[in-house]
């Protein structure tokens, strides 16, 4: 197997999601309790939220590529980033260490191809909503079109990311409210919708939806999962 590296901690709650799905898919692929060469650099999700609200993207970029180098220099013969808005600084990333980096995108991408959908919801930070770095990757090498949630819903979606799920807060209220904007995605010609902020799905875990929700994480960790195996 390959040994493999996260960069992890944005949140640690979906990082702690990653390393056993990774772990239980490998599981199951053995038939036993083999587990895969896993490394992992944790950061400070507190750091991040900061740099995001002063809009300090290079400093973002510098704290990944940090990470990335750290894991590079262990031997890693590939990465991940255990969250999607970190890929807003995916081409900086790319750019600085010469082993893969396993965009979230292409794995969502491929998931989408396999069930035949071509036109989705994507719910995430405003970063991923409003940005091109998931929406513009799943267009140009998948030919995924993607609807989001109107700006005021997108803001709301922000203030209930960053204040309850990022810090493990999983209540009915915002349960309920997440679910409203996956049924008026679906109103809007959504056939499935991407839970594109890796707490989402730990929110909505085994609560029906109106349309497929579409878990980034497990998308994820399954391209990771392959990538390990060869």
């Amino acid at each position: 197997m390959r040994k493999f590296g996260l960069i992890g901690g944005t949140s640690w709650h979906s990082t702690v999601e990653y390393y056993a799905t990774i772990n239980r898919l490998i599981n199951d692929k053995h038939g036993d309790n083999t587990n895969p060469p896993l490394r992992i650099v944790s950061l400070n999700q507190k750091q991040i939220h900061d740099f995001q609200r002063a809009d300090d993207w290079n400093a973002i970029a510098a704290t990944f590529v940090s990470a990335a180098l750290e894991l590079q220099q262990i031997g890693v013969e590939g990465i991940s980033l255990c969250a999607n808005t970190p890929h807003k600084v995916f081409n900086q990333l790319h750019d600085s260490v010469s082993v893969p980096i396993l965009h979230i995108a292409d794995a969502i991408g491929s998931s989408l191809g396999r069930d035949g959908l071509g036109t989705v919801g994507l719910i995430g930070t405003r970063f991923t909503m409003a940005q091109d770095f998931i929406k513009g990757r799943l267009r140009e090498r998948h030919q995924v079109t993607t609807v989001v949630p109107t700006p005021s819903e997108q803001s709301e979606i922000q203030d209930l990311i960053y204040g309850k799920l990022s810090i493990g807060v999983f209540d009915d209220d915002t349960k309920d409210f997440f679910l409203r904007i996956v049924d008026s995605l679906s109103a809007a010609g959504a056939q499935a919708v991407i839970l594109g902020c890796t707490e989402i799905p730990l929110l909505l875990k085994n609560i029906p939806c109106p349309v497929p929700c579409i878990d980034s994480l497990e998308c994820h960790c399954e391209a990771i999962v392959q990538y390990i195996l060869g």
